[in-house]
């Protein structure tokens, strides 16, 4: 049974890796110092242009977006975001969360949303309401203000992550790569402590030329490095109660979410990049087709529904190799 299970893992991350090379293809050219310079210089005009048109912020919004301005993250509540703290919000994370710790505690299993909605159909509403509560107005012009650009909103990931200690995937340090800068916004659905998988971010004193190249690494290599004096660090520990909110510049940034020992973490992370990323071809598949997506945000404001459907703005290679296959099954929604 090792050896097949074995197998198999090693089969999918030869297709994994398969999958990427059109994107890496494409990053290796983009790097190209000429190509980069353009590209960079390109960028730059757009946030000079978009200056004039950033959206007006209020008392609250600008407390948020000049902290976020200034150290790279900032932490409130959800209280202060409608679309959070609605009652048809917290119904659905509650109706979610509820079936996947059920699931757990019967299978000892983690399932995620896709096989989740594919047993549970009916929770497909419950997912639509939380992805469109991504796109509160107030939390999009707080990141505007920070990427200076119009927002492209990259959807909503849901983790239930057992306290089981493990340092693996999301739990070991990593940077996000879809755009520099981007912000990733967290939001805590039940009460965490320092023993029960916060996020963490990684402030580097001196950089060792090794980081340059790493992808993701455990807590050991930075003790190690650290004691070989290569490297000096220190960490921010995100504890909250519920409810508790986190904006965070996730490529600027080596960042984790702690294993946890304690209890189970509820928790929300919400992905956001400028409306034409640096290098859209990382970013995930969107959830739904591009009709359907259409559709779900149809009743929102031209501004909510640029920020969901950024991908149709891409040209060129961008456009060819950006991931556009919707990740769920929408044969089981009505």
């Amino acid at each position: 049974m090792d050896v097949a299970r074995k197998i198999v893992i090693v089969a999918k991350k030869i297709i994994h890796r398969i999958l990427q090379w059109p994107s890496k293809t494409v990053h290796s050219i983009y790097s190209i110092g000429p190509i980069k310079n353009k590209r960079d210089r390109h960028r730059i005009d757009l946030v000079q242009h978009h200056s004039q048109n950033l959206s007006v912020l209020n008392t609250d919004e600008t407390l948020l977006a000049e902290g976020l301005a200034r150290q790279g993250f900032c932490t409130t509540n959800l209280e202060i975001f409608e679309a959070f703290r609605s009652e048809k919000f917290q119904t659905a994370t509650n109706d979610i969360y509820d079936v996947i710790e059920k699931n757990y505690l019967e299978t000892g299993e983690n399932i995620d949303i896709v096989k989740l909605l594919a047993a549970k159909p009916l929770l497909l509403d419950q997912f639509k309401t939380i992805f469109r509560a991504g796109l509160d107005t107030k939390l999009l012009r707080i990141v505007e203000h920070y990427l200076r650009l119009p927002v492209g909103y990259g959807g909503v990931d849901i983790f239930f992550t057992v306290a089981d200690g493990l340092e693996r995937g999301a739990r070991a340090w990593h940077k996000d790569s879809e755009d520099n800068p981007m912000v990733k916004v967290a939001v805590y659905l039940n009460d965490v402590g320092e023993n029960d998988g916060p996020l963490e971010i990684l402030h580097l004193q001196h950089n060792a030329p090794v980081f340059e190249n790493l992808r993701g690494f455990r807590q050991q290599k930075l003790i190690d490095l650290q004691n070989e004096g290569k490297i000096k660090f220190e960490i921010t520990s995100f504890t909250g109660p519920t409810g508790t909110v986190i904006l965070c510049d996730t490529f600027k940034y080596f960042h984790r979410g702690k294993p946890a020992v304690g209890r189970n973490r509820r928790a929300l992370f919400f992905n956001y990049y400028a409306n034409k990323p640096l290098t859209p071809y990382f970013c995930p598949n969107p959830p739904f087709s591009v009709d359907r997506m259409k559709d779900l945000v149809s009743d929102l404001s031209i501004t909510q529904q640029d920020a969901a459907l950024w991908r149709e703005n891409l040209t060129g290679f961008d456009k060819i190799v950006t991931k556009r296959k919707p990740y769920l099954n929408l044969q089981i929604n009505s």
